[in-house]
C-alpha cells in the first residue's frame, strides 16, 4: 500500500475549475483544451464545448480525437455534461475520462474501436483523475467514497476489481505515475499555495519539486521520466505558463506563456508539447516543437 502520500487539501473540484481560464460561461466562445497525446504518437485527444456554446450550455465539454495535424477529427461523447481528465490506454485503443453525465463525477472508459462506454467507478461520491497503468491492466483514479478528502484507487481491467491504494487525511489531487512506475508526482498546498511533490514508492522519500509564488498544477512526466511538465499561474493575476522541471526540483524552465490553465501533454518522443491557449481569441490546440522552438495551431 502506498503510504505517507501528502497531497493537496483543496477540494477535488479544482480540477474541473481549471478547464479554461477564460471562463466560457462569460465569453461564450468555443474552447478546445486539455490535449492528450496518444501513446502511438498518431492522435491527440482533447475536449471542446462548441456544441455546448451553441446550445447555451458552455460547460458542456465533449471528448474528441484528431490526427496530430488536426485532420480526421472525431467526437466520442454525446451528452449535455462535462467531460475532462483524459488518459489513453497504452495500446491507444481506449480512453479513460471523467464525466458528469450521471449527475456526479464518474470515471468512464471509451472504446475507440467499438464505441462502447463503461462507467468503471460507479459510485455516488466524486471519482476523477483517471490514469492508465503502463501495462494497460489497470486504471488509477481518485475517489471520495471512503474519505471526503479523497484517496487513490486501482481498477483492474480484466477482473473489474477495485483496490484502495492510500489511507491518509489528505486529498489525492492530480496524482500521476512516472513512466517506470517508481514515483508519483502530485499537487499539495501544504505550504500555503499549490506546489508539485514527488514521492519515491521504493523508499517513501517525499520531495517538494516546485516552490513558486503562484500555483503549480497538472504535473505530467516526460516519456523518459527525467522531466515534469506543469502549468503555473492563477486567476487573480491571469498569468498562465507551461514550465518544466526535474523531479529533484532542479533545472526549472519556462517553456511557454499565455497558455490555458488546463494540462498540456508530451509527444511520445518527448520532442513536442501540445497545449491549449486562448491567446488568439477562441481556445485552440497548439503543438510546440522543443527542438526548433516553433509552434503550429492544429484546431480551428
Amino acid at each position: 500500500m502506498i503510504k505517507c502520500l501528502i497531497l493537496c487539501t483543496a477540494q477535488i473540484a479544482i480540477v474541473a475549475m481549471l478547464v479554461c481560464c477564460n471562463s466560457p460561461e462569460e465569453t461564450e466562445v468555443p474552447q478546445s483544451t486539455h490535449p492528450v497525446w496518444s501513446p502511438d504518437g498518431s492522435k491527440i485527444a482533447f475536449i471542446n464545448n462548441k456544441v455546448g456554446v451553441e446550445n447555451g450550455n458552455p460547460i458542456n465539454f465533449e471528448v474528441f480525437t484528431m490526427n496530430t495535424d488536426g485532420t480526421n477529427m472525431k467526437r466520442h461523447t454525446d451528452n449535455t455534461a462535462f467531460e475532462a481528465d483524459i488518459s489513453w490506454s497504452p495500446n491507444s485503443n481506449m480512453l479513460a475520462v471523467k464525466s458528469y453525465r450521471d449527475g456526479n463525477d464518474e470515471v468512464y472508459t471509451i472504446d475507440l474501436v467499438t464505441g462502447e462506454q463503461t462507467n468503471i467507478s460507479n459510485h455516488l461520491s466524486r471519482d476523477d483523475s483517471p490514469t492508465w497503468s503502463s501495462d494497460g491492466d489497470a486504471i488509477y483514479f481518485s475517489s471520495q467514497r471512503d474519505n471526503e478528502q479523497g484517496e487513490l484507487y486501482s481498477y483492474a481491467i480484466e477482473s473489474k476489481e477495485l483496490t484502495r491504494l492510500t489511507t491518509n487525511d489528505f486529498a489525492e489531487i492530480a496524482a500521476v505515475w512516472s513512466p517506470d512506475g517508481s514515483q508519483i508526482a502530485f499537487v499539495s498546498d501544504i505550504d500555503g499555495d499549490d506546489d508539485i511533490y514527488v514521492i519515491d514508492l521504493l523508499n517513501q522519500q517525499l520531495t517538494q519539486v516546485t516552490n513558486n509564488e503562484l500555483n503549480d498544477w497538472y504535473p505530467i512526466w516526460s516519456p523518459d521520466g527525467k522531466t515534469i511538465l506543469y502549468t503555473y499561474g492563477d486567476w487573480n493575476t491571469d498569468i498562465w505558463e507551461l514550465r518544466t522541471i526535474a523531479p529533484d526540483g532542479s533545472n526549472e524552465e519556462t517553456i511557454l506563456i499565455r497558455t490555458d490553465s488546463g494540462n498540456a501533454t508530451w509527444s511520445p518522443d518527448g520532442n513536442q508539447i501540445a497545449y491549449g491557449s486562448s491567446k488568439n481569441g477562441t481556445g485552440e490546440i497548439y503543438v510546440y516543437n522543443l527542438e526548433n522552438r516553433s509552434e503550429r495551431q492544429i484546431t480551428k
